[in-house]
């Protein structure tokens, strides 16, 4: 009678075969639990939306914004110093210098990182209106998304500011090269 090898006689654990073929679904357990404690440290996702039907009505709220800007042309500059804490503001158009604007930032991915900043009149140049924001130290971003607007929410300028490409940013009204 022959004895089988050595290597079939030791116990299931000890086999190279098992670990070879469970290799697969260890690591694919792996992933998954480093998935989870990823997510869940995360947090909750501010570029999803619940309500859809009010995120249109809101949209078409600032469309009318854009246009009334257009219609007023308005126009602005901003020249941020080079720490990125102030930035001062020259609007021109025809809008009532009296009533009070406001300077928002919008962080491109994390809601909580969003500023406003209420404006400070500082007098005039010519046909525009200087303005101070003094502004807290930024997060980093690639880019910001920039708002003037009046406090009254008649209208709206903005566009995207890269920072690494300087520190002036033009704020037309839509449609205006």
């Amino acid at each position: 009678m022959t004895h089988p090898p050595a290597a079939d006689r030791q116990p299931w654990f000890k086999q190279k075969i098992f670990w070879l073929l469970m290799a697969g679904p260890i690591l694919v357990i792996l992933a998954a639990a480093a998935t989870v404690y990823i997510s869940a440290r995360a947090g909750s996702n501010d570029m999803v939306s619940d309500d859809y039907y009010k995120d249109g009505k809101y949209i078409n709220m600032q469309i009318e914004r854009d246009a009334e800007a257009l219609k007023r042309h308005i126009r602005a500059q901003l020249l941020f110093n080079p720490e990125h804490t102030a930035a001062k503001v020259f609007v021109s158009g025809d809008f009532e210098r009296e009533r009070p604007l406001q300077l928002v930032l919008l962080h491109p991915a994390k809601q909580e990182f969003d500023t406003t900043i209420a404006l400070k009149a500082t007098g005039t140049s010519g046909d525009k209106s200087e303005y101070i924001a003094e502004l807290s130290n930024l997060p980093a971003a690639v880019h910001w998304y920039v708002r003037l607007e009046d406090a009254a929410g008649a209208w709206r300028v903005g566009n995207k500011w890269l920072p690494k490409q300087g520190a002036t940013l033009d704020l037309p009204s839509a449609d205006t090269p």
